[in-house]
């Protein structure tokens, strides 16, 4: 179906709206994937969806939803019935109700704001003969220093069409495309098996091309599993708070984790950075070098040009200099908490109701120091640890280099947080002792009052898929390619992250 055609079909449906108001969503998504094993092709899939979702308010604000795996508009026609009948129900049962969408600003800023992703010049046999050699460079270039490995490569695109319409007469559309390349080994030696993974991600097909001419992420790939296979041959280091440096994945963990949930407004309600329901603004939180925010960016992994509910979406400053500033939160937030409405609603597809959502969050420190990049990444700790040396950042005994992100969880509610890394290294001994992973634990406000320098580029291409009310969206973000934290006793490694 054209898009031309399915935007008339939305704007169609959205004015059929005769008392109360309409929001109308359609979606239409295209998946490309493939997965090779040690050589082998073990998994191709092509899948398409579409379909839209109609949100219905009353004059008094309560509202119902229905969806449908189609866009035609006795579709439409059908979802507006539906939603306006639960909508109707939920008001005789004195549902909760909220009228500020009818607050909503006019858009009609023009249609596909992104314009085509150009996936449709390259054919499945295409997306597999070129993963497919892409993987293979891998295996024939894979040299541990002991042990073996085993590698697997995923490759995977989507190109994501939107149109939203409004029953004021409101009409966007957009497409977001996005592509990456995840290469996974593991890695085995004496007896022990450590599992790595890097990723390279882009917006467009051109990323298989890309990395056939350059070959980063090999590299990468095997710089980590090198670095796997010594933390599999090293010791433990002993529980306790130290002075931290962790890098620009771990660092958008915890910003996205600890950070952005903790501000979401729906979520404030239980949250150690608001009371009775409301933001804590102003509330000196960071040292002032430090701002937190949080918006799309172009042909980011994460990027959304407009909300869920049809407006452009803005950055969103959560701290400044400092100090906590705006909550995360959609055009409903204006009666739970106070702030500045961004309208961060996402949903995750035609057929969910928006949730306000991070997109890209930047962790950016002001107070920064110059480190020159490799893609070696020994020679880049060694760099840092020069470089830490020079400005005098480095502790005398031990300070932590914290590699890699594996997850984590985080209390809103209490401020807790539990993280895991790939490795840690000892920045303040000669000889950069590597230690096996073990939790970083602490507190968030602690998190924030620690947090004194960043060294080298910023970086916010660490990506990954956020979780919340049943729906999982895109999300990315970063900060400098290093993060330093002070030694506070809130902060630890190993032990309970209770104590």
């Amino acid at each position: 179906m054209k898009n031309n055609h399915i935007a008339q079909i939305v704007r169609e449906t959205a004015v059929l709206a005769d008392q109360g108001y309409l929001i109308v969503r359609a979606q239409s998504n295209q998946k490309w994937s493939v997965r090779l094993n040690n050589g082998k092709i073990e998994k191709m899939t092509v899948d398409h969806d579409q379909g839209m979702g109609v949100q219905a308010w009353t004059k008094n604000g309560t509202s119902g939803f229905a969806c449908e795996d189609r866009i035609t508009r006795e579709t439409g026609t059908v979802l507006v019935r539906r939603a306006w009948e639960l909508a109707e129900q939920n008001e005789r049962y004195q549902g909760e109700k909220n009228k500020n969408i009818f607050l909503a600003p006019l858009v009609n800023e023009g249609l596909d704001v992104h314009g085509e992703s150009g996936f449709d010049n390259i054919t499945p046999e295409q997306i597999i003969e070129k993963t497919s050699q892409i993987h293979q460079n891998l295996l024939n270039g894979t040299c541990l220093s002991k042990g073996t490995v085993s590698w697997q490569t995923n490759y995977f695109q989507v190109e994501d069409h939107w149109w939203i319409g409004r029953s004021d007469g409101s009409l966007v559309s957009y497409t977001v495309p996005r592509s990456v390349i995840i290469h996974i080994g593991t890695v085995k030696a004496d007896g022990q098996v450590q599992s790595m993974q890097v990723h390279r991600s882009a917006a467009g097909p051109d990323l298989l091309s890309s990395e056939l001419d350059d070959r980063i992420l090999e590299r990468r790939a095997y710089n980590r599993a090198e670095f796997a296979l010594r933390v599999l041959q090293a010791g433990t280091i002993s529980a306790g708070s130290y002075p931290l440096v962790i890098d620009y994945g771990l660092a958008k963990g915890l910003a996205h984790e600890a950070f952005g949930h903790a501000v979401e407004s729906d979520l404030l309600q239980q949250s150690v950075l608001g009371e009775k329901g409301k933001l804590r603004k102003n509330l000196k939180i960071a040292p002032e070098t430090v701002d937190i925010v949080d918006g799309p960016l172009l042909n980011d992994w994460a990027d959304q040009p407009y909300s869920a509910n049809g407006i452009p979406r803005k950055n969103v400053y959560i701290v400044q200099k400092g100090v906590l500033r705006e909550q995360l939160g959609d055009i409903f937030s204006g009666e739970t908490g106070e702030g500045i409405v961004s309208d961060a609603a996402r949903t995750e597809d035609y057929a969910s109701i928006p949730l306000p959502r991070m997109t890209n969050i930047r962790l950016i420190i002001n107070n920064t120091v110059e480190l020159k990049h490799s893609e070696d990444l020994f020679e880049e700790i060694r760099s840092l640890q020069e470089v830490m040396q020079k400005n005098k950042l480095l502790e005398e005994k031990d300070h932590l280099l914290l590699l890699g992100y594996r997850g984590g969880q985080v209390n809103t509610k209490t401020g807790d947080f539990v993280f895991q890394c790939d490795g840690i290294v000892n920045l303040a001994d000669p000889r950069l002792t590597i230690y096996k992973p073990t939790i970083f634990s602490g507190r968030i406000l602690s998190a924030l009052k620690a947090l004194k320098a960043g060294v080298g580029e910023e970086v916010f291409d660490a990506i990954g898929t956020c979780g919340k009310g049943g729906q999982s969206v895109p999300s990315s973000g970063g900060s400098s390619s290093y993060v330093l934290l002070n030694r506070d006793e809130q902060i630890r490694l190993g032990g309970d992250a209770n104590k």
